[in-house]
């Protein structure tokens, strides 16, 4: 299970966290958000780095400010700041691709 986040604590959680960290959008009756939580649960990221999931269906604050249309959803945080969005399968080594390559690419503009 991975740690939550939410509404109120979320840039807190962030400023404390200024390795890259990855931020997991799901709601509780949404298949795609549990096979993509089980896939990062079983991935090495899940030891390498800060994964926290928030339930898009009590933190609407959030999930506006990211213009969240799709469940799941995935975003990668560096410094505290929005780095990307991670479109990939849910899959351990297509995440972690997908990550790597992330962070070789410059900071997009947040949402």
């Amino acid at each position: 299970m991975l740690p939550t986040i939410t509404d109120l604590n979320f840039y807190a959680v962030l400023a404390e966290h200024p390795d890259p960290t990855l931020i997991l959008v799901t709601a509780p009756h949404c298949g795609a958000c549990q096979v993509l939580r089980q896939a990062l649960s079983h991935s090495t990221l899940a030891n390498a780095m800060p994964i926290f999931e928030l339930d898009a269906v009590h933190n609407s604050s959030i999930v506006q400010e990211l213009e969240i249309f799709h469940l799941p959803a995935l975003f990668l945080y560096v410094n505290g700041e929005f780095h990307a969005e991670l479109r990939t399968e849910p899959k351990p080594r297509a995440i972690q691709q997908a990550l790597e390559h992330a962070l070789t690419q410059p900071a997009e503009e947040a949402p």
